[in-house]
């Protein structure tokens, strides 16, 4: 049988599949109904409040100050200022990019009441300030004009409880609003006891869907109701895994560090307007406030109306699925999964006893291991090849597509090198790739349950496929159809959670994308060819060349017009 026709309809359709589900929704229009949120709408406050530069302790500042005063006013909100005197180092670090570092922060803390103001208030966070010689429309205006229009898209007689806005100044100066209102201990402000939850709204780059990527503590019973409300949000319990591991942070941060409930949203993609001259509103991506905007407006309604706030519960796994939305379970859930997988691993491999041989399963394991191998060093050599390592943070931002796309090629040149390989038999091939998401399933449920649907989600579908075709009578397509029908939603999802990884942390470590090839490999086995091995051959070394040309493009590459005047001087700061 001809598997080629088999491999490239199932690698191409979930390919296409994950580029269609990463797309931003269309922007609704600023006569869109009254209840629903608009980016038109809020696109009339990004204009406004992102004309121009306006970081900390400018005139612009002060300009941005005023007419959020006005906004919330009309909203129907009670606005208080809370001034911070800039820390030393923050100090230092604006006055070194030639900002005024002798005006204090200016935060706004502002409050509208619901029917029982005793109960613990909702809050919407962003913050209003941009760096120096970036008008900020994403980072993060974009943000302050979606919340502004979440709240006038609840009316005041739909609130139980008080809605609270607030806008922090000196963000990007390490956090300085944000600080001084929910610092732990007496140091905070007021508005700290009072939340309940409170909700971030952030950006790193212009565009693409906003990802619910940070959690307050047990926050099972929260996610949940995001589901429940929002069940097309993209969140993933393996984007706050991810994280929790980096350097970075954002206002949220204190909060979190005083244990307040919450989520973090932002939207990451479009990277090379972060912190850059072009961040301006006409090149924001529209799309990128809806998406947003829907994203948080369903939950913060909910909150406001609810009798009670969500109860604390033991972190949850979670993550987006093709078809299915928001699917939210607690971790030990993640053992049904395991045990599934392995009781049709087992069955499969029985059912077959006789099709395979331990050769031909030491042989798929090797070539297997070498795929994964050939995909990392491939990856390391190119990014070596594009200038990334060591490179200026804000180009590689701007070269991320292009070194997305090496990546893909890179890891494209592997499978063909898988396809290229002599194996045993088609079943030796098959059960051996199908075990591998499995093994690596059982690793992550004992040590870190919230990743669990990097590997166990896909290895349940591929356990399935391999148990189908493996049945007693069964053989050719109508054996394999079924699992390459369930290997396009794994594939699909693989494919949208290597590209959020790679948004995150590409541009200097690509091969971290690597183990994603692990499910790849288990869900494309029934359709792997098993020869002839000279067309795979040239397919991959022509990937290769493709991935080269790329990676050079970039290296050669005139610096990025994006970058921020004091490129260098910051690489994780929101």
């Amino acid at each position: 049988m001809n598997r080629w026709p088999l491999f490239a309809l199932t690698l191409a359709a979930a390919i296409l599949w994950a580029a269609l589900r990463i797309q931003v929704p269309t922007p609704l229009p600023h006569d869109a109904p009254a209840d629903q949120f608009s980016a038109g709408r809020a696109m009339a406050d990004v204009r406004s409040l992102a004309a121009e530069p306006h970081p900390t302790g400018s005139p612009a500042a002060a300009r941005v100050v005023a007419r959020l005063e006005q906004r919330l006013a009309g909203l129907g909100f009670v606005v208080r200022r809370v001034e911070t005197v800039l820390p030393a180092r923050a100090a230092e670090r604006l006055a070194k990019r030639g900002g005024d570092a002798t005006k204090p922060a200016i935060s706004l803390v502002a409050v509208r009441a619901g029917a029982d103001p005793a109960l613990p208030a909702v809050a919407l966070m962003a913050h209003h300030d941009s760096v120096i010689g970036s008008p900020g429309a994403a980072d993060d205006i974009a943000g302050v004009a979606a919340a502004l229009e979440i709240a006038r898209a609840i009316p005041r007689v739909a609130q139980r409880r008080d809605l609270v806005l607030i806008f922090t100044d000196a963000e990007e100066q390490g956090l300085v609003g944000a600080r001084a209102l929910y610092a732990p201990g007496a140091a905070a402000d007021a508005i700290a006891a009072h939340t309940g939850v409170l909700i971030n709204l952030e950006a790193r780059g212009g565009g693409g869907r906003a990802m619910m990527f940070q959690t307050g503590p047990d926050n099972a019973n929260l996610v949940r109701l995001l589901a429940a409300t929002t069940p097309a949000a993209a969140a993933s319990s393996i984007a706050v895994t991810i994280y929790e591991s980096l350097p970075n942070n954002t206002d949220f941060t204190p909060v979190l560090e005083r244990g307040i409930a919450g989520l973090n949203f932002a939207f990451i993609g479009e990277a090379h307007a972060y912190h850059s001259p072009l961040s301006t509103p006409d090149t924001l991506e529209q799309g990128a406030v809806q998406h947003l905007g829907d994203s948080v407006l369903g939950i913060t309604r909910a909150l406001l109306a609810a009798d009670a706030l969500p109860a604390p519960a033991p972190n949850a796994v979670f993550a987006t699925a093709p078809l299915l939305g928001l699917i939210v379970y607690p971790p030990e859930s993640g053992w049904a999964l395991v045990g599934a997988s392995l009781l049709l691993l087992g069955l499969a491999a029985w059912w077959r006893r006789r099709d395979w041989s331990l050769s031909g399963t030491f042989m798929a394991f090797g070539q297997a291991l070498l795929t994964l191998i050939i995909a990392a060093v491939l990856m390391w050599g190119l990014n070596l090849l594009s200038g990334s390592v060591g490179a200026e943070y804000y180009d590689r931002l701007a070269a991320l597509p292009r070194l997305e796309l090496v990546a893909g090629l890179a890891a494209l040149a592997a499978l063909l090198f898988m396809a290229s390989a002599p194996a045993g038999t088609a079943w030796d091939r098959w059960i051996v790739l199908a075990k591998l998401p499995f093994v690596a399933a059982l690793a992550v449920q004992i040590w870190l349950p919230a990743a669990g649907p990097i590997f166990a989600w896909p290895a349940l579908l591929a356990a399935i496929g391999l148990a189908w075709g493996a049945r007693p009578g069964a053989s050719g397509v109508a054996a394999m159809a079924p699992a390459l029908l369930l290997a396009i939603p794994g594939l699909t999802l693989t494919a949208e959670l290597a590209h959020f990884a790679f948004l995150g942390v590409g541009a200097p470590l690509p091969f971290v994308t690597v183990p994603l090839l692990i499910p790849a490999l288990a869900l494309l086995a029934p359709a792997i060819p098993a020869g002839p091995r000279v067309p795979a051959l040239i397919g991959a070394a022509v990937a290769v060349a493709l991935a080269a040309g790329v990676a050079l493009w970039v290296n050669l590459d005139p610096p990025a017009p994006s970058i921020p005047p004091y490129a260098g001087d910051e690489k994780s700061q929101g």
